[in-house]
């Protein structure tokens, strides 16, 4: 995958995320080094037993807002692997992130899943509670892994009759999930996907549809991709009850 190229942003090796400066903290805000956000992630996956297939860095210009989307060597379904994503910032524009879900390498694209979300803020325990938080979170993932592959079977599994998909379609652009500039591509990757696997008239097929739609979102904007497609598995799920069957 290619991370963000929006805006002057680039790509990033680990090694220049440990040389970038972190401004000094104040009495209320306490900013943390991307690259020791990167490694409070990449340790608790270690020691939790997943590894790191490979990883995606970016920073903004400016380097004071940072991405990472790390893919995971924990296969879900064919074609479908665990990954997760951090984020972090030291211009107090976003707190510190991460979240977990699929990527699905036919089309190379990321769904992120709200079960697995959290953010913490830059105060003077911020490190501290991050790392609890995504201890707590990694020790969880094998149950994730196991309730995405549930879930993305009942997808594949969930047929489609034309007018459902127009009215899902149709749902997701009431609720934001998706733009008028980017309705008639969503229409058209439903109607004649681009890739064969995803012929079959089914959620899963649906949900590919957006976030191949959405692939450059994720590449610019990874962090309004991860906000809708999140909301669009919320519609999605709740339409046809697939989050409580998959649990």
């Amino acid at each position: 995958m290619t991370l963000i190229k929006h805006c002057g942003a680039r790509a990033v090796t680990w090694g220049e995320l440990d040389e970038m400066r972190t401004p000094p903290a104040t009495a209320t805000w306490f900013p943390l080094p991307h690259s020791r956000v990167l490694e409070s992630v990449v340790q608790t996956l270690d020691q939790a037993g997943f590894q790191i297939r490979s990883m995606e860095l970016a920073v903004t210009p400016d380097d004071a807002r940072f991405f990472g989307t790390l893919q995971l060597q924990a296969h879900i379904a064919p074609g479908v692997a665990l990954a997760v994503g951090c984020r972090n910032s030291v211009d107090k524009s976003l707190p510190i992130g991460f979240c977990c879900g699929q990527h699905v390498f036919v089309c190379d694209n990321l769904a992120f899943s709200s079960d697995v979300v959290i953010t913490r803020r830059h105060t003077r325990f911020g490190q501290a509670h991050f790392g609890e938080a995504i201890a707590a979170t990694v020790a969880g993932l094998h149950e994730f892994r196991q309730n995405e592959a549930r879930r993305i079977e009942l997808y594949r599994t969930t047929e489609l009759a034309r007018d459902q998909a127009n009215s899902l379609i149709l749902q997701a652009y009431e609720r934001g999930i998706i733009g008028a500039r980017l309705l008639p591509d969503v229409i058209r990757q439903w109607r004649n996907p681009s890739h064969p696997e995803f012929q079959e008239r089914t959620a899963w097929s649906l949900l590919n549809a957006f976030t191949e739609v959405l692939k450059d979102r994720q590449r610019q904007q990874p962090a309004r991709a991860a906000h809708e497609t999140i909301t669009l598995q919320k519609l999605l799920d709740g339409t046809y009850g697939i989050a409580a069957q998959a649990a």
